[in-house]
This record gives C-alpha cells, sequence and structure tokens, in this order.
C-alpha cells in the first residue's frame, strides 16, 4: 500500500482524528511503511479519547482538533497538530521517541544512521541500512 493509499485508509478508519486537517496533510503522510503500526496505534488512542471528550460535550466547532502534518524528520517521525489536550501531546511524543528504535523502511528494531560524508538521518535495522549510510554518532558530527 503506497502513502496515498494509507492516508485514505486512516481517513475512512479513524474519521474523529481527521475531521479537520492542515494545509500539509495535502502532501499526504510522509514516512515509510515501517512505522505504521506506530502511528497507528497513536490515531487509535487520540480516537478515542476524542470520542470520549466529545461525548462529555467538550467539543469547539471553531478551535477542534487538527493534523496538521505526519512525516519523517531527522530520522524519527514528527507528528503535528494543533487544539490537542497534554494527554495526546504525551502519546504524541512516544510515538516519535519509539520511532527512534524502529526501522522507518520494515518496522523491526533499528537505530539512527547518516549518510556517509552526509547529514542526512535515518532509522535503519541493519538489514534495510544501505552501504551508503552508516551508525549515527553525535561526536563523529560537528552540526
Amino acid at each position: 500500500m503506497d502513502a496515498t493509499e494509507q492516508y485514505e485508509k486512516w481517513k475512512a478508519q479513524f474519521p474523529l482524528c481527521f475531521e479537520r486537517t492542515g494545509s500539509c496533510m495535502g502532501f499526504g503522510v510522509q514516512h515509510s511503511s515501517g512505522w505504521n503500526p506506530i502511528i497507528e496505534r497513536l490515531l487509535t488512542k487520540i480516537e478515542a479519547h476524542l470520542a470520549a471528550k466529545y461525548a462529555a460535550g467538550f467539543r469547539d466547532p471553531d478551535y477542534g482538533f487538527q493534523i496538521d502534518q505526519i512525516k519523517e524528520k531527522f530520522g524519527t517521525l514528527r507528528f503535528y497538530v494543533c487544539g490537542a489536550d497534554d494527554q495526546i501531546f504525551q502519546w504524541i511524543v512516544e510515538a516519535e521517541r519509539e520511532t527512534a528504535n524502529t526501522c522507518e523502511a520494515c518496522g523491526a528494531p533499528g537505530s539512527l544512521h547518516c549518510r556517509v560524508g552526509g547529514y542526512w538521518l535515518y532509522t535503519r535495522c541493519p538489514q534495510c541500512a544501505t552501504e551508503n549510510m552508516e551508525p549515527y554518532k553525535a561526536e563523529d558530527h560537528d552540526f
């Protein structure tokens, strides 16, 4: 399933999460499929949380929950939202941290890698890391 199909699937599966989206979601999801299970767990929690809040009457029609962007940046997940409460932000931080140890390509345990001679970061398992990637060590890079 490509990224566009995945995004459409999530919009149908998690309607409250995707009821409102930011302009960057026009690009769809911008990561590889290895992180999909992590994102699906996150969306499941957020969907249930929003349903409970809305059922209790906590719904602002002018400024509700909105997903602005879901992408990879600096080798880990970035999940940008507006209108979230502290619980949702905590779940987002946990998911983003989990991706630092999960191969973006296949979902196996992984670690940060960088392009040899460059600064692009990727989270990869040993099997998915290519010959032009090496394990990332912050002390080897002068940012």
